[in-house]
């Protein structure tokens, strides 16, 4: 298993890597601070990961991409990336209308917010 986490909050993304490693030790992780970035590595290898479902956790507010532009893009591409992977949106914002957009996008795992504990990780992994 894998996870990608993709934040440009720096520390954010080093929280919720220590703490998935505390949990599942054996996971891959890649954590992109550039949602650009990371939507050039989904797009170029996700492909080849299709048997080995991997655990996306991103977040909305992004200066280059935000996280709903970040799927929209990864959509038009992989129409059935939301149902091949375990995507959730994790956010900081109290926003309902962030959440009520998360909701329109069929597939997607959950929406989260910052920061996640061991107790959400597993549940999520279980």
């Amino acid at each position: 298993m894998y996870c990608i986490l993709i934040d440009d909050d720096a520390i954010f993304n080093y929280v919720h890597e220590k703490t998935i490693r505390n949990l599942c030790s054996d996971f891959a992780i890649k954590t992109y601070l550039s949602s650009r970035q990371a939507l050039t590595f989904v797009l170029e290898n996700i492909h080849e990961e299709v048997n080995n479902q991997a655990y996306i956790f991103l977040d909305i507010n992004m200066p280059e991409l935000t996280g709903f532009e970040f799927l929209d893009e990864v959509i038009a591409v992989i129409p059935d990336f939301l149902n091949q992977h375990n995507v959730y949106i994790l956010t900081s914002s109290l926003n309902d209308k962030d959440k009520q957009k998360a909701e329109t996008y069929i597939g997607l795992k959950g929406y989260l917010e910052k920061p996640l504990d061991k107790e959400q990780l597993t549940q999520i992994f279980e």
